[in-house]
């Protein structure tokens, strides 16, 4: 699953930034820390269920929110008793989870740069297609 769903975002979301020489991953816990990411926010229709691999094929499509980020970030794993227990380096694209408290801002602000602010988790099978997802407590536009 995580080959063909990486696969999937890197296609969807278009050329990412080159990385920065000298400038190493900021690295985050995942919740209950809070945190605040930067980057551009977009929506691609992927297939969903029920296998998640191809709408041609009969997989319903899906509208992802995806934030392309500023600058790459890492995990840092959380204790044995948590289900975040990877370490992902390098990401420089997040799924941000539908909630409805900050779906109408995601929606109306698809396509400029924001700050999500809410807690990171690993991805779970399925609807999660980065191995990293923030559900997103604030959404707010930044300047051009």
């Amino acid at each position: 699953m995580f080959l063909i769903s990486s696969a999937v975002i890197f296609i969807a979301a278009g050329a990412h930034p080159a990385a920065r020489p000298g400038v190493a991953d900021s690295c985050y816990h995942y919740r209950p820390a809070s945190v605040s990411l930067t980057g551009r926010l977009i929506q691609r229709t992927l297939p969903g269920p029920p296998n998640y691999q191809s709408i041609a094929r009969g997989d319903r499509p899906q509208v992802v929110d995806l934030l392309i980020l500023d600058a790459p970030i890492c995990t840092i794993p959380d204790y044995k008793d948590s289900p975040n227990t990877d370490a992902f380096r390098g990401q420089d694209t997040i799924q941000v989870r539908r909630a409805e408290s900050t779906w109408p801002e995601v929606r109306r602000l698809s396509g400029r740069r924001v700050v999500v602010k809410g807690t990171l988790a690993e991805w779970a099978l399925g609807p999660d297609r980065t191995p990293v997802v923030i559900d997103p407590t604030e959404v707010r536009s930044l300047p051009k």
